[in-house]
């Protein structure tokens, strides 16, 4: 199985991207900025991510000025959402039910009591179509 267009590739891809849904929007500078100097990344480094993000739609960008700005275009959750779907989608609905089932044995009390409440909305809104 292929990797998936809504993967974070590498904890480089998964640090730009909190630094974009933590700031709404970014250049490439504003990323370096939030880094630890310890370990900041060189420029064209972080400027390759963003375009490589970009390439896959997870950013899209705008130009102001000489810069890019860049603005996820999905939040985190729907992120991760949308990457589960993809992946789920791709295996048999035995295996997907399974790994359903241990990302719920995961949750504590209160995103059960969550979950159940909105699965018992999402289920009354399906009665009513």
């Amino acid at each position: 199985m292929g990797r998936s267009r809504l993967e974070l590739r590498g904890n480089l891809q998964l640090e730009v991207m909190r630094v974009i849904w933590t700031l709404g929007e970014a250049t490439v500078d504003d990323v370096r900025a939030a880094q630890p100097a310890s370990r900041r990344s060189a420029y064209t480094t972080v400027q390759t991510v963003m375009n490589r993000l970009l390439d896959r739609r997870l950013l899209e960008r705008e130009r102001r000025g000489k810069a890019f700005v860049y603005r996820a275009r999905y939040g985190e959750s729907e992120l991760l959402a949308r990457s589960l779907r993809e992946r789920l989608a791709s295996v048999p609905a035995q295996a997907r039910l399974a790994a359903l089932l241990h990302l719920v044995n995961g949750l504590d009390e209160d995103e059960l009591d969550e979950l159940a409440r909105y699965a018992n909305r999402a289920r009354r809104q399906r009665r009513e179509r």
